[in-house]
Order: structure tokens, then C-alpha cells, then sequence
């Protein structure tokens, strides 16, 4: 029995990992102006996928919007870049705390290359109190 448990837990683990990946890198807190890119190694060419901006960030950052530059570099070397404005879904808060959120980008895309995708994220304009900034990808 105890064995059957164990099997199951790690078969719970492994099918909830596949299912999202969040990267985050920190980013200057007083004024976030730079770049931001994120390696993504796709293994999966089938699944639809849905792909959202992570932001984490302090009651410095009072914006319910924010404007960024997403530029996604493919296996094959192809290359697109996007303005984005993310809507944010900030819930009030009373005191000063850090929240995270992620940020809807692309719903419902499939990843048809294996290997490396690289998500590169530039606010359009210098923005106070982002702490880490990255990508989600959930399967839909």
C-alpha cells in the first residue's frame, strides 16, 4: 500500500510539473528600462499553450497597465517582436506588500519547434517597484 501511495504522489508531481513552467529574473526595482530574456527548451510540438507575462512587483508599481516590447526568437532563428499592453487584475491592498501576477500574453498557441525559445521582455518606458519579471506557459 504504502508503495502504491508513493507511485501515486510522484506521478501527481511529475504530471503537475508538465502542465506550467514560470520563469522569473529579477530585475532593478528602482527603475526597470532593461531587457529581460528567457530561455524556454520545448519539448512538446502538440499541446496548445496558454503564454502569459509574470511580473512580480511592490506597492511602488501603481499601474493597472503596462506597456512592454515581446520579442520571441525561435529555434529556426525566426523572430518576432510585438508591442503588449498588459492589463493587470490588482487587488487593493492596505498595506505595503509584494504581489504577483501573471499577465495574459497568447492563449492558445502551440510550440511546433523542438529546442529553445527565447522570450525577450523591455518595458517601453523606465517603470518603478517591478522586482522579477518572466513568462508563463501553462497547457491549455
Amino acid at each position: 500500500m504504502r508503495s502504491l501511495i508513493t507511485l501515486f504522489m510522484v506521478l501527481f508531481a511529475v504530471g503537475c510539473s508538465a502542465d506550467r513552467y514560470v520563469d522569473m529574473i529579477p530585475v532593478n526595482l528602482h527603475s526597470w528600462d532593461k531587457p529581460v530574456s528567457i530561455f524556454y527548451d520545448n519539448t512538446d510540438t502538440l499541446s496548445l499553450r496558454n503564454i502569459s507575462v509574470a511580473l512580480r512587483y511592490n506597492s511602488d508599481f501603481a499601474a493597472d497597465t503596462l506597456s512592454v516590447m515581446v520579442q520571441v526568437s525561435l529555434p529556426d532563428a525566426y523572430q518576432s517582436c510585438e508591442k503588449v499592453t498588459l492589463c493587470l487584475d490588482r487587488p487593493y491592498k492596505a498595506a505595503a506588500v509584494t504581489g504577483s501576477e501573471l499577465a495574459s500574453y497568447r492563449r492558445g498557441c502551440r510550440l511546433d519547434q523542438r529546442g529553445y525559445y527565447i522570450f525577450t521582455i523591455t518595458p517601453c518606458s523606465a517603470v518603478k517597484g517591478i522586482e522579477a519579471v518572466g513568462i508563463g506557459i501553462d497547457k491549455e
